[in-house]
């Protein structure tokens, strides 16, 4: 279906790597609040000065406070760095909630979309722009990880060191395609918590890597015309960094 619109959408203006924009500049192809119902709760953020994750895949070496969430099996321990995001540099990011809330977020550890920890509450959407050196091959190795790893439990710890919970997780690719100037992918992403009474959480994730930068968008939603909705708007992100 995503595949199917690609060559409707504009091509990029300028072979121009979209690395040499500001992240103001990048933070402005992302939705604006007016994109969204008036009572959905909406938050961006961008980085005043460009700054790189360390570079590295290998969950025994990668930085993060406190203890590592544990992967089985064994082949799945090395977590791609298109979950991890290291070597890239957030350029800005957006969160959209369907229930305005306030609350206090923690910080994200090194490879929260691979354990399912997360600091939203309720439906919501995650936006965000990273500058990369080779976003197509993250994509690629992603992918490759996932013919090993569609699959994987995952057991998380809090800050202390204590067991907080244990998952399941399962991911689907739903549609993978290339132009000539995107390398796009999309997977769903589901996660079910060990001894709890509470619904599968699943995430519905687009990749689309072009010229220096990867958009991601995340949509956790309940109902079609709300993730529908959002999705539109992922893909007027991509139009808008196509015309930079």
């Amino acid at each position: 279906m995503w595949g199917d619109d690609a060559c409707d959408w504009p091509r990029a203006n300028s072979s121009t790597s979209l690395a040499s924009r500001a992240d103001w500049v990048l933070a402005g192809a992302l939705p604006s609040s007016d994109d969204f119902p008036a009572d959905w709760g909406y938050g961006l953020s961008g980085s005043l000065r460009r700054s790189s994750l360390p570079e590295t895949t290998a969950s025994s070496t990668a930085p993060q406070p406190g203890p590592r969430a544990v992967y089985e099996p064994a082949q799945c321990t090395k977590i791609p760095q298109l979950l991890t995001h290291s070597g890239a540099a957030l350029a800005a990011e957006l969160d959209v909630d369907r229930y305005t809330q306030l609350f206090a977020r923690n910080a994200r550890i090194w490879d929260w979309p691979a354990t399912g920890e997360s600091d939203e509450h309720g439906p919501s959407a995650h936006f965000e722009i990273s500058v990369v050196p080779d976003g197509p091959e993250r994509i690629a190795n992603y992918l490759d990880w996932l013919g090993r790893c569609g699959s994987y439990q995952v057991t998380n710890y809090d800050f202390n060191g204590r067991f907080k919970d244990h998952r399941s997780a399962t991911t689907v690719r739903k549609d993978h395609w290339t132009d000539d100037a995107v390398v796009a992918a999309v997977v769903t992403r589901t996660f079910v918590t060990a001894g709890r009474d509470e619904p599968p959480v699943t995430y519905l994730v687009s990749y689309y890597a072009l010229r220096g930068v990867i958009l991601e968008c995340s949509v956790h939603m309940e109902t079609t015309g709300d993730r529908e909705l959002v999705q539109r708007r992922a893909a007027e992100t991509l139009q808008r960094l196509r015309a930079l």
